[in-house]
């Protein structure tokens, strides 16, 4: 090699050095200033435990705090909320999501901008929390921010209660959105909680059946908005599923005809438009919608299934 082109490597080497200890020296300085920020919060009183995420190029900001039992009302946590904002901006953190968790139910998380954007906001917010946390049996996840909320509620056995809590309680606009689970099934809706929601829910979980029978659904997904309602099942076929191409009207009609019909009669009562999709695993089977003729191609093996949902359909209206 010349002594150009060694003038020319030496170059790239040390500007590559001089790079990654700039990069280096940022890292260090985001950690550093991620450390100090954390051990700010922890000395705040009523703080358990603080998490503070080091930003970089594959993880944003992010601030996780576990307050005692002794923020027991929404005024008390706003003023929480306050110092952490406070020790925050004073070390020049970057903007962040801050999550608060209450160390005596650590399974509900709520999780907010760094700072909210009116005092009426925090105070909506706040008492909707603890109102919620107070009165539902399952965990909650709240998350507010500028685009609206997404309220998820984890009851297991206990949905049908929560739902009615929810109902009661009163809470939810057009920017809000509910999603309670219970195992494997899922209600997700848009707005406040109606009380004809409840007796939706509560005809899909008894019509799911339970394992052993000839055909139950071991997963649900049922999806309510101002328009329209949608059920997906996911079918489980007794102690061994049927193939493909044993999964044909002429076999498991009959069998599935008593779920679809039950089905399609609590879409009905929505009075609303409506979807219903019956699938096995990766199988999509058959899939109907209200008002619409069975579309092509759903089906790849035209078993017959989309014309035989319509059929079933046709008696329940």
């Amino acid at each position: 090699m010349g002594i150009v082109g060694v003038r020319r490597a030496l170059a790239i080497t040390v500007l590559g050095l001089m790079l990654a200890g700039l990069t280096l020296s940022g890292c260090s300085e985001a950690v550093d200033g991620a450390r100090a920020v954390q051990t700010r919060i922890g000395r705040l009183h009523q703080v358990v435990d603080v998490d503070v995420t080091t930003p970089g190029t594959e993880r944003t900001a992010a601030i996780t705090v576990t307050y005692d039992d002794s923020v027991d009302q929404p005024s008390v946590l706003a003023g929480l909320v306050a110092a952490v904002v406070e020790v925050a901006d004073g070390l020049k953190y970057p903007a962040y999501p801050l999550t608060l968790v209450p160390a005596t139910e650590p399974a509900s998380t709520l999780t907010i901008g760094g700072a909210f954007p009116r005092p009426a906001v925090e105070d909506a917010v706040l008492t909707t929390w603890f109102t919620l946390t107070g009165a539902l049996l399952g965990s909650v996840g709240y998350v507010a921010g500028p685009d609206g909320e997404r309220i998820t509620v984890d009851s297991a056995g206990g949905a049908a209660h929560d739902l009615a809590e929810v109902q009661r309680i009163g809470h939810g606009t057009a920017r809000t959105t509910w999603v309670f689970r219970a195992g494997t099934a899922t209600f997700t809706m848009g707005g406040r909680v109606r009380p004809a929601d409840l007796g939706l829910f509560q005809a899909v979980q008894r019509n799911a059946g339970v394992e052993g029978q000839p055909v139950w659904a071991r997963g649900w997904q049922l999806d309510r908005r101002s328009g329209h309602v949608r059920l997906d099942l996911d079918l489980a076929f007794g102690d061994a599923g049927p193939t493909l191409g044993q999964l044909t009207v002429a076999r498991y009609g009959r069998t599935l005809a008593p779920l679809a019909h039950n089905s399609l009669i609590a879409l009905d009562r929505s009075r609303q438009r409506a979807w219903l999709t019956l699938h096995s695993g990766d199988d999509t089977f058959a899939a109907w919608a209200s008002g619409q003729t069975p579309g092509r191609g759903r089906d790849p093996l035209g078993r017959g299934w989309d014309v035989w949902l319509v059929q079933q359909a046709a008696g329940v209206s």
